[in-house]
């Protein structure tokens, strides 16, 4: 969660020196060979550092490009050039999605040496940093990228808000905003989202649409405070449709056995035991698969790992729709 944002964010809070180059693994998915994901490497460099006023030479051709050997001379060459600009200046490379680069390797598409080079290059050009954006750690990716990149990489985790940054998100989106929450309104916002972004984003969205609504229809007699009565009329259909982005996200990127997991805790709002779960849930060891919905941060523990539950309510709700309509 946030993991997109806070990349392309990042140039705004490194300095006028730190150059970002921002490359979607997604956008690369129709590429053929490796060559054409290194074009769209050097392509994303050359404009960036022509943007900054460097000199990075002849704009890449794509018939250089056309294997992984000639396209590694290909992108050296620009880096050598930039080279001696560098001086007092950081280039991050930041290739979201990392994990589809494995997707590319599995089909045959991307070369297992792609990694290496990434490393040589890293380790050639010291003004030149890498960020990878994506669901899993190095362990838990391929065996290619643990032996590549093994000891030199730090993992950082991106998870959901605290409670305060979560309520200064809602009650404070933007300096201007004349809105005021209730603190009931906000303590329930937090229940419901447990401090993920985007679905605090898309609930207050929906209530100040709707307070607009009634301005528009009352003028300033509208109370300018949001109440905990408000919330009832946006949690609808609307809201689960508008948010499925991010709710098909979550299931689509967990195991099956999560989500047999996930369906049973989603029968009831209260937390679970997990001596109660795992005879809801047919018996068996529950605990690897409760590992994962905690490392995916579906689920949380309460009172010293007592109980768990899901971590946002309006997952929980979410899934429960998906099941009922399921067996409807």
């Amino acid at each position: 969660m946030g993991k997109t944002s806070i990349l392309r964010n990042l140039e705004q809070v490194a300095g006028a020196k730190t150059l970002l180059v921002y490359l979607d693994m997604q956008d690369a998915g129709w590429i053929d060979h490796t060559g054409q994901l290194l074009l769209d490497l050097a392509e994303a460099i050359h404009k960036r550092t022509s943007d900054a006023g460097l000199s990075p030479g002849p704009q890449p051709l794509p018939e250089r490009y056309a294997s992984l050997g000639e396209a590694r001379r290909e992108l050296n060459a620009l880096l050598d050039r930039l080279a001696p600009q560098m001086t007092g200046h950081r280039l991050i490379l930041a290739v979201d999605e990392f994990e589809l680069v494995e997707r590319g390797m599995t089909e045959g598409r991307i070369d297992p040496g792609f990694l290496p080079y990434l490393r040589a290059i890293h380790q050639r050009y010291r003004w030149l940093a890498l960020i990878f954006g994506g669901l899993h750690t190095l362990d838990e990716l391929g065996r290619d990228y643990q032996s590549t990149f093994y000891g030199q990489a730090e993992h950082i985790r991106v998870g959901y808000l605290t409670h305060d940054d979560a309520i200064h998100l809602i009650t404070q989106p933007h300096p201007d905003f004349a809105l005021e929450y209730s603190p009931a309104l906000r303590e329930e916002l937090f229940r419901l989202t447990y401090g993920q972004p985007f679905l605090i984003q898309r609930v207050c969205w929906e209530l100040v649409n709707r307070w607009n609504e009634r301005f528009l229809a009352a003028g300033e007699a509208t109370p300018r405070t949001l109440e905990l009565d408000d919330l009832a009329s946006v949690l609808t259909d609307d809201l689960y449709a508008g948010a499925a982005y991010y709710f098909d996200g979550v299931w689509s990127n967990v195991t099956e056995a999560e989500r047999r997991i996930m369906e049973v805790m989603a029968s009831r709002e209260e937390a679970w035991r997990q001596t109660e779960l795992v005879a809801s849930a047919g018996g068996g060891d529950l605990e690897p698969t409760l590992g994962l919905l905690r490392r995916h941060d579906v689920i949380v523990e309460e009172g010293e790992g007592e109980t768990i539950r899901f971590a946002s309510e309006l997952m929980r709700r979410w899934v429960e729709r998906q099941r009922s309509g399921r067996a409807s």
